[in-house]
């Protein structure tokens, strides 16, 4: 399939049927055919101006079709495998006006590159809020403070699965002081789904958390597949927070279904300290899915309200 063709056609199978990862109920929620922002007027009478979107990816088009190609061997549906230009033009088009330019390295040498990348295209995606990332290596903290202080991100990705990170490496101690002192926000991909890796999970994620207690962290995807565990922790550590990425969605690839029906509640009682996230561009569905997830969900007019766009504004812009 070349970039720029739709996932799925009237005469094209649905490789969904085939992926490992389940699914909530007995119809795929569609892929693009039939895309329509019907959640507009829903967050307008909400008083939301627009969609605010913590986990969208942004990487080289050599690097995405890699990760697109990943996922193909998985039957993992890409919702989005179009040119660069057209999805920024279709986070727009679904109400999403602000989101994060995610990537992540994950062998020596290759976070700097992705941060001069990122640095040289972000203007590019009107909307957008760089983010850099980083990797335990020589010179790690040089390139970081130049992301900070010359590239002005505004935040940075980290991802332990694929990179196979340890938070609690001693290489990046200092990375992660410069961070905490200048208060800039790290998502980190920490949990175990949908894959676990070497260093995912709450037994790594812990110890690194008591050691640095108030820098400002976004676990992506309320660490599925331990979401109450990481949410434990909310009440103690204020700087923490949660993001909603591929949770409240009928693709159980990041949550069992008894799992994610037990985690509506901590958008209620954390509504401060969760964001909402989807994935852009890898998803299985049409941005619409999330966002209406997250819009017929039990909770108070209020908490969506933070969770859609208040929150993420104040991390920012505040």
């Amino acid at each position: 399939m070349e970039e720029g063709e739709g996932v799925k056609s009237s005469n094209q199978p649905d490789i969904r049927l085939s992926s490992p990862f389940s699914w909530r109920g007995e119809s795929f929620p569609p892929i693009l055919d039939s895309e329509s922002p019907d959640h507009l007027s829903r967050i307008r009478d909400l008083g939301i101006p627009y969609i605010f979107d913590i986990h969208t990816h942004f990487f080289p088009e050599t690097v995405m079709k890699l990760i697109w190609r990943w996922f193909d061997n998985v039957n993992w549906a890409i919702g989005y495998r179009l040119p660069e230009k057209e999805r920024v033009e279709r986070l727009h088009h679904n109400g999403i006006k602000r989101f994060t330019t995610l990537n992540y390295a994950h062998k020596v040498g290759m976070a700097s590159s992705l941060n001069d990348w990122t640095y040289a295209n972000y203007k590019n995606w009107e909307g957008a809020i760089p983010f850099g990332t980083f990797y335990p290596e020589e010179g790690v903290l040089s390139y970081v403070k130049q992301a900070v202080d010359e590239y002005k991100f505004q935040g940075f990705k980290l991802h332990c699965e694929v990179s196979k990170l340890n938070l609690n490496h001693p290489e990046l101690a200092e990375t992660f002081l410069y961070l905490l002192e200048k208060q800039i926000p790290i998502l980190i991909h920490t949990g175990t789904a949908p894959l676990p890796g070497e260093f995912t999970g709450i037994q790594f994620f812990k110890p690194f958390l008591e050691t640095y207690p108030t820098l400002k962290i976004i676990v992506a995807h309320m660490g599925a597949h331990e979401i109450s565990a990481y949410a434990s922790l909310l009440s103690a550590y204020p700087n923490l927070a949660l993001d909603t990425t591929m949770v409240f969605v009928d693709f159980l690839a990041t949550g069992k279904i008894e799992e994610v029906d037990a985690a509506v509640s901590y958008l209620e009682t954390y509504q401060d300290q969760i964001y909402f996230g989807s994935d852009f561009p890898n998803i299985p569905y049409n941005l619409n899915h999330p966002i209406t997830k997250i819009l017929d969900l039990p909770i108070s007019d209020l908490a969506k309200q933070k969770i859609l766009y208040k929150n993420a504004e104040n991390l920012f812009f505040k």
